[in-house]
């Protein structure tokens, strides 16, 4: 047998040893995350495509996201996350009809919301895909279909938060259906035959051969009527004098503010003039200050500055407008540590975190509002923010550590209602600031090891309204209409995620 040269032989072997490990290491490649890992890439590609209306004009974006959840069916179908992923398929799809308006999108959609409450226990997605089904059948002109499964969603779910909706959706499309099908079931008219009747004759009148006597009525006598005198009263009456009570004028109470305690660190409580004490509770902090100038514009610009516009305008807005109670980390121009400005939020068990800042950039053409939630990331621009936003505490210890602390510090539910968060506001923030700033841009949502939102207890955000070192946008921001405008849009975005949360993917 002829021998083959010894470099033959060491490539023939290397190519058998590789096609023997193809399937171990095709088994490994798909099992190298764990399905709490797997669902949370997954989020993080949800969130993206939210928070960027460019990525969702085109198609491919949204179907790399569904990519992304179906990872984590595949390859742990009956875990936890696959359940939400299965929903949220279903929602993605739902989403990419109203874009691409294919009727296949929409079929889809109602795939994935039967098997979450068909190949699933009940939890706490399932009475929402119920509702996502009905909602496509209804779109579907399957009415009846619509109404069985309302009917199963309050029936069945009676303590969801989709069986109050569900029972009014029902009452209507019953009404609906029975009107039509009466008008189905309209009954024959009923012909009535008439019978032949036969001539009468007529009868002659008969002749009496007596005429009856006729008959005297006696008229009785009535007695003549004594016209009584009316009653004279002796004493008129007095008329009953009604005083009109003094009314004092009704002056509007201003907000409540107080100043609160908590650890020795100080926060500013702002309510609404009803006193209410109950309902959301939202820290606003404003970045930086006191000797803490923030970023600066060739102008002179200081971001302290802005900030604190910025904040006080949505603390009114929300306190005024939406009556939440809102508590502020500063209203001055005061130096507070980062540490310090989340355990105000802590040491008031407050419901939301939302930290405002502008932005700056070496490159001054660099433009545009994006929105952080905590996060590690591996994105160069959103560590330089970070960095920038951190100050002098990111060069305590080294990137990698930060990064580890932070990853050690999130939690699964924080991070999907930051997400959220992050999302409604940036949405809202860049639809209304663009009717005032054509040249606005969108930047998104992204993550970031941003310590001032570490460690906060609840959903944090931290907003960058824009660039103070990019000229037109640093002018922008010193207008007073336009900061406004930005408050505002963010005091919206708080109050539609707190409205609406929706159920957590």
């Amino acid at each position: 047998m002829r021998q083959l040269p010894i470099n033959l032989k060491s490539v023939a072997l290397v190519a058998i040893l590789a096609t023997l490990c193809l399937p171990v290491a095709s088994v490994w490649a798909g099992k190298s995350y764990s399905s709490g890992d797997l669902y949370y890439l997954a989020q993080k590609s949800y969130y993206q495509l939210k928070g960027s209306q460019d990525k969702q004009k085109f198609r491919h974006h949204w179907e790399n996201t569904i990519r992304s959840f179906s990872k984590v069916v595949e390859n742990y179908p009956k875990s936890p996350q696959a359940y939400k992923a299965i929903f949220t398929i279903a929602h993605l799809y739902e989403g990419l009809n109203g874009v691409s308006k294919n009727s296949r999108d929409l079929d889809q959609a109602l795939h994935y919301y039967k098997k979450v409450s068909n190949d699933f226990s009940p939890g706490t997605l399932t009475d929402d895909a119920l509702f996502g089904s009905a909602k496509i059948y209804q779109v579907k002109k399957d009415f009846s279909s619509a109404a069985r499964v309302l009917k199963k969603i309050f029936e069945q779910y009676p303590n969801g938060d989709q069986a109050k909706k569900a029972r009014l959706q029902y009452e209507k499309l019953a009404s609906f259906l029975l009107i039509q099908r009466t008008k189905r079931e309209k009954p024959e008219p009923v012909v009535v035959r008439q019978a032949k009747l036969k001539p009468q004759v007529e009868k002659k009148p008969a002749i009496l051969k007596k005429k009856p006597e006729p008959v005297v009525v006696r008229q009785a006598k009535l007695k003549p009527q004594v016209e009584k005198k009316p009653v004279i009263l002796k004493k008129k009456p007095e008329p009953v004098v009604v005083r009109q009570a003094k009314l004092k004028p009704q002056v509007e109470k201003k907000p409540v503010k107080r100043t609160i305690l908590g650890k020795g660190k100080k926060g500013y409580l702002y309510a609404p003039s009803s006193g209410r004490k109950r309902g959301p509770l939202i820290v606003v902090d404003a970045g930086h200050g006191g000797k803490d100038q923030g970023a600066k514009s060739t102008s002179g610009t200081h971001e302290k500055d802005v900030n604190l516009t910025i904040a006080r305008h949505v603390k009114t807005i929300l306190v005024n407008r939406f009556k939440y109670r809102v508590v502020m980390t500063r209203k001055n121009d005061k130096f507070i540590p980062l540490k310090e400005r989340s355990e105000i939020a802590n040491n008031r068990n407050a419901d939301l975190f939302v930290s405002i800042h502008a932005n700056a950039a070496k490159r001054k053409s660099a433009h545009g509002i994006e929105t952080y939630f905590l996060g590690t990331s591996n994105n160069d621009r959103a560590r330089e923010t970070a960095a920038r936003e951190n100050g002098e505490l990111v060069h305590s210890v080294k990137d990698d550590q930060v990064q580890e602390i932070l990853a050690s510090l999130i939690t699964t539910t924080k991070i999907n209602d930051s997400s959220r968060l992050a999302g409604t506001v940036q949405e809202n923030l860049f639809k209304s600031s663009r009717k005032k700033f054509r040249g606005l841009k969108n930047l998104g949502v992204k993550e970031g090891p941003f310590y001032v939102l570490h460690g906060a207890d609840m959903p944090s955000i931290l907003v960058e309204v824009g660039f103070l070192t990019n000229r037109k946008e640093a002018r922008m921001l010193t207008k007073p209409d336009y900061l406004y405008r930005l408050a505002s849009s963010i005091a919206e975005g708080i109050h539609k995620y707190l409205q609406d949360k929706g159920p957590s993917i």
